[in-house]
């Protein structure tokens, strides 16, 4: 995997918190600064896409995937970008996370 800004226990964390609420298909990205290894610290940018059913569904999942990162890692600005897999319209941040992004899982 290509060097990323995040500690291993917080990459443990948050593979685990991941796998905890999210389905078995759904993928992991991490992009923005902490794919960048000479900047220093920066937001936890993560781009998700999930195979579950309704945006609504999904929101609440990720509001909860959130607080049970902050738990393991402490609090700190963490932005979730969600794609649903069968969305007919992506979002160009969706193309960005994607191309510059870290697949996790």
């Amino acid at each position: 995997m290509q060097k990323i800004r995040l500690s291993d226990n917080d990459l443990e964390a948050l593979k685990d918190c991941f796998k905890k609420h999210f389905l078995d298909n759904d993928k992991l990205w991490i992009f923005g600064s902490r794919v960048e290894t000479q900047k220093k610290g920066g937001d936890i940018d993560l781009y998700i896409e999930t195979s579950v059913p309704t945006r609504v569904e999904a929101i609440k999942i990720r509001s909860n995937f959130i607080w049970d990162l902050e738990q393991c890692i402490g609090e700190q600005k963490i932005d979730v970008v969600l794609s649903l897999i069968n969305d007919p319209y992506p979002l160009p941040i969706h193309k960005i996370a994607l191309s510059t992004g870290v697949r996790i899982i």
